[in-house]
């Protein structure tokens, strides 16, 4: 149908207005009858009412090495590992929808209606903009959700509390009022799990059982010795059954310009020699006797970084050596690595992305809008509150009643297009990895957050082998975009 406002004649030619047209497409009608199959679901019931359909095969959701179970052609459950549920039992688990073409799909929060409420208050499990780990479900709720969005009318502001009866319509939020709140939580070292070390067998160096992660706009970070006020980025964290071999004089790159070399393999000694170096530039170095102890095994190094002194920054352990069939080799295992040439350091009253710093402590920060945000309630405008979330409204009066409006959070991620593919005489392995990086080296993370993690390029498999197999899969050919991924963006600060 169309509406015809008026026609008229312009000064060459004739013209008609057109309104309000609407069209669907007749020559292609999708016609739903009981028990057909879409998707891997049965229609059950097809009535002018509406439709439901149930799943027509059985569905194993696979709690194994953080594997998607799909049950329709793009929806699937993303499960945790087992046992990682409250108490240690049971399983974690969502649904999720892939995105794997290019392009830019939005990833919203939960829907508020100002008509109902004034209780405005986003973390990552309504709110996927923010970093989630499904295998750190437990940890988030013992320590705190890492990132926490919600509104706090202030007593006497200008304009009020956002969404009320009294006043459902009102769409500024004053400064101050909008607190975005970040809280570190813990994550137990891979050398501490997989070797089930007990804390009082823990190498000293290591300094404890774990480490502390902490978001930061929707990215990981790790608070440095447990300080939410020095953010480094984890560079590389090693997956509890990956294994990486390093022939002598082979260099692994790490990322970020960090790299292992191992210098020399002593296979009858049982020992191995390497350097930690960053673009080139040897920063530690060490000589790991293999003997069968954790303490002797395990190597630490630690440095004045950030804004204190002897801070951890690298751990590797070295699992044995062995003679290939042409090299001598080290298996290295549970590798950590942040990044402690370039550290945030937060204080109160720096600003980022809109944000003041209202309190900067070890255990947590708190931050609220700098300035008044007015949010645009006309032709769906977005209302931006930071470099990357904004608030989509509805229109006026969609609120219950025709009263106030509906709201939710917002981000936009964009699936860049693979690069073409050029052809080269050798063709590198590499293990599976999780890509974390800002916004400005335009990767992203994998969504369960316990995959093998690495920054920067890829890591190429050693030629050598250990003896036995060893697990190997594809590295990121294109990245995979889901409704669960973190939105990044560019961290500003200033004073």
């Amino acid at each position: 149908m169309t509406y015809v406002e008026q026609v008229f004649q312009g000064s060459v030619d004739s013209l008609a207005v057109f309104r309000y047209t609407w069209l669907i497409d007749k020559g292609n009608v999708l016609l739903i009858s009981s028990d057909d199959v879409y998707q891997g679901f049965n229609v059950d019931v097809a009535s002018e009412g509406g439709l439901e359909l149930s799943n027509d095969n059985s569905i194993t959701i696979d709690v194994e090495d953080d594997r998607k179970t799909y049950f329709t052609d793009s929806w699937y459950f993303q499960p945790s590992d087992e046992d990682k549920g409250t108490g240690g039992n049971g399983y974690i688990f969502y649904p999720a929808v892939d995105r794997s073409q290019p392009g830019t799909y939005t990833v919203r929060g939960i829907p508020v209606d100002t008509a109902l409420t004034s209780a405005l208050d986003w973390n990552p499990a309504i709110f996927r903009g923010f970093y989630y780990s499904v295998n750190k479900n437990v940890n988030y709720l013992n320590d705190g959700w890492g990132e926490r969005l919600y509104f706090q009318d202030e007593e006497g502001s200008d304009n009020g509390p956002l969404g009320n009866e009294d006043d459902p319509d009102n769409n500024i939020i004053d400064d101050g009022e909008l607190i975005y709140e970040i809280t570190p939580y813990t994550s137990t070292y891979k050398l501490v799990s997989e070797l089930g070390l007990a804390a009082e067998d823990v190498p000293a160096d290591v300094g404890g059982t774990c480490y502390y992660e902490t978001p930061w706009f929707g990215v990981p970070y790790v608070a440095v010795e447990g300080d939410a006020t020095q953010l480094a980025k984890l560079v590389y964290k090693q997956g509890g059954s990956d294994k990486k071999n390093v022939k002598a004089g082979e260099s692994w790159d790490l990322g970020c310009g960090y790299s292992l070399n191992v210098n020399q393999v002593d296979v009858e000694g049982n020992k191995v020699w390497f350097s930690l170096c960053k673009d080139g530039e040897e920063l530690e170095d060490g000589i790991i006797d293999v003997d069968g102890t954790v303490e002797s095994q395990t190597f630490v190094a630690r440095a004045d970084f950030g804004d204190d002194s002897d801070q951890l920054y690298f751990m590797t352990y070295v699992e044995q050596v062995f003679q290939g069939s042409v090299d001598s080799l080290a298996v290295f295992r549970y590798t950590w690595l942040i990044d402690n040439e370039n550290v945030l350091l937060i204080s109160s009253d720096d600003v980022y992305q809109g944000f003041n710093v209202d309190v900067a402590a070890e255990d947590g920060l708190e931050l609220s809008n700098d300035d008044s945000i007015t949010i645009d309630v006309e032709d769906d405008r977005k209302t931006y509150f930071t470099d990357s979330w904004y608030f989509q409204p509805s229109d006026e009066d969609k609120g219950t009643g025709e009263n106030g409006y509906i709201l939710y959070p917002a981000c936009d991620i964009t699936v860049e297009a693979p690069e073409e593919e050029t052809e080269s005489d050798e063709v590198g392995e590499s293990n599976e990895t999780e890509v974390i990086e800002p916004a400005e080296d335009k990767s992203a993370e994998d969504e369960t957050g316990d995959e093998q993690v690495k920054s920067g390029s890829e890591e190429e498999e050693s030629e050598g082998s250990e003896p036995g197999s060893e697990e190997k899969s594809p590295g990121f050919g294109l990245l995979t975009a889901v409704f669960g991924i973190s939105a990044v963006g560019f961290l500003v600060r200033k004073k």
